[in-house]
């Protein structure tokens, strides 16, 4: 493991730990690369789990002073894991623009017009095409850089794998493949033994050309390099895989 793209810390309200401990720790694991990667603030604060919107200066200048400390020591990239709300792409463009957020992670934590699907909780059919339908046009929008957890919408659906879970997973990739956009081996999931990532879902992405990445979307800094880690390198082998080891 050379670098990881998907990381929180206690910024986000469910996370443990300082920026620095994460740096420090990727750091001791021997890695070239860190990008942090809280959920990012919306304006209407309708989510208490992640950094408020008055919250963000304080955060950017805390993110910024441990950027600069490690300086020379490793790469440490801005970044967020963003949901497609198209009523907040104005203000992600102004987070990359104005205050150098490079990497925008596409993870759709909820969804529908009032966000009142919650991707975690027992879904239905319609609920999962919700999801796929926000993931694709948020992939169209081509202002993210990888999409986390795609198969996140398998979780809740109690049915197991089946033809509904496939026709949405396919939507899903098509369209990666048609922008070239990476897609995740989430570690947490397998830490947490959730839905995802779901071997069924990763043997149909390999009838398309993708990309793959390898991320631990840490929430301590114990986790950053992790035995979950070694569990998604042996799912990605597994499946015959073969992952990025940097963007």
């Amino acid at each position: 493991m050379k670098a990881n793209y998907h990381t929180h810390t206690r910024w986000c309200k469910h996370g443990t730990g300082e920026i620095e401990d994460y740096i420090e720790e990727a750091i001791r694991n021997g890695l070239q690369e860190i990008a942090i990667t809280e959920h990012v603030p919306h304006k209407d604060n309708l989510d208490l789990r992640r950094i408020q919107w008055e919250e963000f200066l304080n955060y950017d200048h805390a993110l910024n002073q441990a950027i600069e400390c490690y300086a020379g020591r490793i790469h440490v990239i801005k970044g967020f894991e963003c949901e497609y709300y198209q009523e907040e792409l104005e203000a992600y463009r102004m987070f990359r623009e104005k205050y150098g957020y490079q990497l925008l992670i596409l993870g759709q934590h909820r969804s529908g017009e009032n966000r009142e699907i919650d991707n975690f909780a027992e879904k239905g059919v319609y609920e999962m095409e919700v999801y796929a339908n926000e993931i694709c046009r948020g992939i169209e929008t081509r202002m993210f850089d990888f999409v986390a957890h795609p198969d996140l919408a398998l979780q809740g659906y109690s049915r197991g794998w089946d033809s509904k879970c496939e026709y949405i997973m396919r939507m899903i990739f098509e369209k990666c493949e048609e922008y070239q956009i990476p897609v995740e081996v989430n570690a947490n999931a397998l830490r947490d033994k959730r839905a995802y990532p779901s071997e069924e879902a990763f043997q149909i992405s390999k009838e398309y050309r993708l990309q793959y990445l390898i991320n631990s979307d840490a929430h301590n800094p114990e986790d950053l390099c992790g035995t979950a880690i070694q569990e998604a390198e042996a799912f990605a082998k597994k499946l015959g895989i073969t992952v990025l080891e940097t963007l």
